[in-house]
């Protein structure tokens, strides 16, 4: 990967995972965690609850897809150092889950100066493959802080 822009150091991991779960609100309400974050790499974790499936009693494809989105993100703002935005986000559904947890691993993939790409993995509770996306995220070359 071509390296452009600085990587987030423990710290600010750390303060990135913070705000994730605490003030991204969208995130805190369908109960996403981070379980790791760092340069390039995230792991989020999600318990499905009943607000959480569709119709069939199954969860809903939108939870899969915003848990991808977050993860892939999340991983793109820690190796970017910058603020990020989705510009494209593919979802292959695979597997039905009723309940348990969730748990969403992704890595980017390629990086430019103005773009990322990163691959995420939903599993569940028993180590399934449910779920597989890609997205492709712009970087906003902005120095400071990736999550404002």
């Amino acid at each position: 990967m071509e390296e452009v822009g600085h990587a987030l150091n423990g710290e600010q991991l750390s303060q990135l995972a913070r705000y994730f779960e605490e003030a991204v609100t969208f995130s805190k309400h369908m109960g996403c965690k981070v379980e790791s974050v760092e340069p390039g790499r995230s792991v989020i974790y999600l318990d499905v609850k009943d607000i959480h499936l569709n119709g069939n009693g199954t969860l809903h494809g939108g939870v899969y897809s915003a848990l991808m989105d977050n993860a892939m993100g999340l991983a793109v703002s820690a190796l970017a150092g910058f603020r990020t935005a989705t510009i494209a986000l593919n979802v292959s559904f695979l597997g039905a889950v009723r309940e348990g947890r969730i748990t969403c691993r992704c890595e980017v993939v390629h990086r430019s100066r103005r773009l990322a790409t990163a691959e995420a993995k939903v599993y569940d509770g028993g180590g399934e493959l449910v779920a597989l996306g890609t997205g492709t995220f712009r970087i906003f070359e902005k120095r400071g802080n990736p999550i404002v």
